[in-house]
């Protein structure tokens, strides 16, 4: 019989701006490792007993991320602890959390620290010696298409979402963010290391400066750098325990990870990647889309974010509603845990036990990944 997988004790630093915030001389392993020991003084409770192994998101594991970051930030953080470090890209961290419940429902394992980081400062995108493969480009000439040019193939492709609704959806994302930081709703979540809160975050929304963006991507396209998610630097933090980890931690609530599903695009429709992977979720647990209370979409840009709620018929009034990933930022590696914080601390503050959230984020390459919570308690 297995057993059920719980997410709690999620934690993470505010997210800086690359190149020019707080952690821009910060190596990402020592900023996991500062997270770690925040965490320890954060929720000694579940500390009481160590986890079994620390499973990390980065989707640039080289240089300072590199030499299997996990293993050498447990051993850096002073655990005897083994560690795996993973990639999928802006999913890693994601990926991070199914794997260890699938581990502990399997019976595998029964506490499992996941995190996820990335220092878009100091690890270049794509990684320092990028190499395309003329064989693969030969069997799929877009397989390496960045990543701003395929948000503009999806605005090409939903030509009715025009560059003005692109903006509302970006505006929306700051003054939201700004909202929910001035209502504490993030308070619990970040640790204030170095600054207090996530450095993207502008209000009063300037609508005539956004408005006079250049294209970022293309001389004639309608992405902009304003309704795109921004270059970010940033470490999260979380538990996923059996049902025993969960009472002995002595959290009053929890996440119970019910499913999590993959699916996958054409690589330039990156951005397109929650829909196929969202429609196999929704349909093997038998749930519609109106049975969810509660969506965390990441905003790696506004085009795709605003596509996918089309295609799968989602109320904007669930989705993203403490801002999003264009005004909070997008550490890529660490993006993923950081909506699954986020979905368990909205669920908590706004909804019942027994509601259901999903997050779900695109993924380079053209991919899609999806994870189904239930909000439990005790």
């Amino acid at each position: 019989m297995s057993s059920k997988a719980y997410f709690v004790a999620g934690l993470r630093t505010p997210f800086g701006r690359a190149f020019k915030g707080a952690y821009r001389d910060v190596r990402p392993d020592d900023l996991m490792v500062e997270l770690i020991r925040a965490h320890q003084n954060c929720y000694p409770g579940i500390w009481q007993a160590l986890p079994e192994d620390l499973i990390v998101g980065c989707a640039y594991p080289e240089g300072e991320q590199g030499y299997n970051l996990a293993r050498m930030v447990a051993v850096g953080s002073g655990m005897e602890l083994p560690g795996i470090t993973i990639n999928r890209l802006c999913a890693s961290s994601l990926d991070a959390v199914s794997s260890a419940a699938a581990r502990v429902r399997a019976g595998f394992d029964t506490r499992i620290l996941v995190g996820g980081v990335e220092s878009m400062s100091r690890i270049p995108r794509r990684g320092a010696n990028f190499s395309e493969s003329e064989k693969i480009r030969a069997a799929c000439p877009v397989a390496y298409t960045p990543n701003g040019d395929t948000a503009e193939k999806v605005a090409a492709r939903y030509a009715q979402i025009t560059r003005t609704m692109q903006e509302d959806f970006a505006a929306r994302s700051h003054e939201l963010a700004d909202e929910a930081i001035s209502a504490g709703c993030y308070a619990s979540q970040i640790h204030p290391f170095l600054i207090e809160r996530d450095e993207f975050v502008r209000v009063p929304v300037d609508r005539a400066k956004m408005a006079s963006l250049a294209p970022a991507f293309r001389d004639d396209g309608v992405v902009t750098a304003a309704t795109s998610s921004p270059l970010t630097d940033g470490a999260t933090l979380g538990w996923v325990v059996d049902e025993q980890g969960w009472q002995e931690s002595g959290l009053p609530h929890a996440l119970e990870i019910l499913d999590c599903t993959v699916g996958h695009v054409s690589p330039d429709e990156m951005g397109l990647g929650p829909i196929p992977s969202t429609r196999r979720l929704l349909k093997r647990q038998g749930l519609e889309t109106g049975c969810i209370a509660a969506w965390e979409i990441n905003e790696a840009f506004a085009i795709q974010v605003l596509a996918a709620m089309q295609e799968l018929a989602i109320p904007p009034h669930r989705v993203n509603t403490w801002g999003g990933a264009m005004a909070i930022g997008h550490p890529l590696g660490a993006s993923g845990l950081r909506l699954m914080i986020t979905l368990h601390d909205r669920l908590v503050r706004e909804h019942q036990p027994g509601d259901l959230g999903i997050a779900t984020l695109c993924v380079g390459g053209g991919q899609g990944v999806t994870l189904l919570a239930r909000l439990v308690a005790r």
